[in-house]
């Protein structure tokens, strides 16, 4: 699903049309901003020290925590194993909830050179899984760390994310991701291992790899990354491309306090004359709805949306006339506490 915004300062979402797209099925999302009028900025998480990013630094009382996150470059499993398996053992013998999200080579590489009480303390996940889209893993890492995770302790998490077959799109949308880790899971008790095989990958994701993790990490520990970037900045590079305007046979539907029932039954229909399969009209209606709800409620109080079919996507733009985006991070960081006003 494709997240984007305009010149009137609202994202827009889509959703692929063809099921059979296997490459346009990793996209799970994005965000894209361009100002209406000078420029836009948004909020820094900060260099790594700044931010408390010292290694294996132990949760804090009450709750909180320091997030560290590296990335291990390997040329081969077992020269993965030679960094994880410490890690992830150091993890079972502290208590932490020990996550493990890769592909099979790995993980069985990893369970064989792990002692039995470790391979039965860890959860083993298949990365083609978990790694669907951007925000879909986002909202896994969110749901599984506040219900399960989190309760156990500080979570020690080893991940291989899938970049196989993406466009180039995709790519970025997943380097954005690993770089609004950074921000997403700041203060909280998470130990985030990233690992990149750096054979196989493109010199582009390496590249990228050693700019949106505060650290590198290897068989003789870890260290700063000196590429590291802040994410405001990265995220910022994301949104440089300028996007292509909507063709003028494009559905439009204006909306406002009250309108959102409507505008769900215009999405609705239009997806379904556009060809995007049943399946994903109701994912595709509520992100929509989402983002037009936040319109209403802390924008303009009133929006616009555009629907069109691009190059097998179904593409949603909404436009708030009455205000201009100026969170960059918006959509990504959790809400504040306490239930939303409705609207409409």
């Amino acid at each position: 699903m494709e997240h984007r915004a305009r010149p009137a300062g609202r994202p827009a979402v889509g959703a692929p049309l063809r099921g059979d797209d296997d490459a346009r099925d990793r996209l799970g999302g994005c965000a894209r901003d361009r100002p209406r009028g000078g420029p836009v900025t948004a909020p820094g998480a900060g260099p790594p020290q700044a931010r408390g990013l010292v290694p294996d630094a132990p949760p804090q009382a009450g709750g909180g925590g320091v997030l560290v996150h590296r990335a291990v470059p390997y040329g081969w499993p077992r020269e993965l194993a030679q960094t994880a398996v410490p890690y992830l053992e150091a993890g079972c013998g502290a208590g932490d909830a020990v996550v493990v999200i890769a592909s099979e080579p790995v993980r069985v590489t990893l369970r064989e050179g792990l002692g039995a009480q470790a391979r039965a303390g860890i959860e083993f996940i298949d990365s083609a899984d978990w790694f669907g889209g951007p925000m879909r893993a986002l909202a896994g890492y969110h749901d599984r760390m506040r219900a399960d995770w989190w309760p156990r302790g500080r979570l020690r998490l080893l991940a291989e994310p899938v970049w196989d077959g993406l466009t180039p799109l995709e790519t970025r949308e997943w380097q954005r991701h690993e770089s609004l880790l950074n921000v997403v899971f700041a203060g909280t008790p998470t130990m985030i291992m990233c690992a990149y095989d750096a054979v196989a990958l493109p010199p582009p994701v390496l590249d990228a790899m050693a700019r949106t993790h505060p650290e590198l990490a290897g068989p003789d520990g870890p260290r700063p990354s000196p590429e590291y970037t802040d994410p405001a900045e990265f995220y910022a590079e994301c949104n440089a491309g300028p996007l292509p305007p909507p063709p003028a046979s494009a559905a439009h539907r204006t909306f406002g306090a009250g309108g959102l029932p409507s505008l769900r039954a215009f999405l609705a229909a239009e997806a379904a004359r556009l060809g995007l399969p049943e399946g994903r009209t109701l994912p595709f209606v509520l992100a929509v709805n989402e983002v037009a709800t936040m319109i209403i409620r802390a924008g303009g109080g009133r929006g616009s949306a555009l629907l069109w079919a691009r190059s097998g996507e179904l593409v949603c733009e909404l436009a708030d006339p009455g205000r201009m985006l100026t969170d960059r991070f918006l959509g990504y960081t959790p809400p504040p506490p306490g239930p939303p006003p409705s609207a409409g």
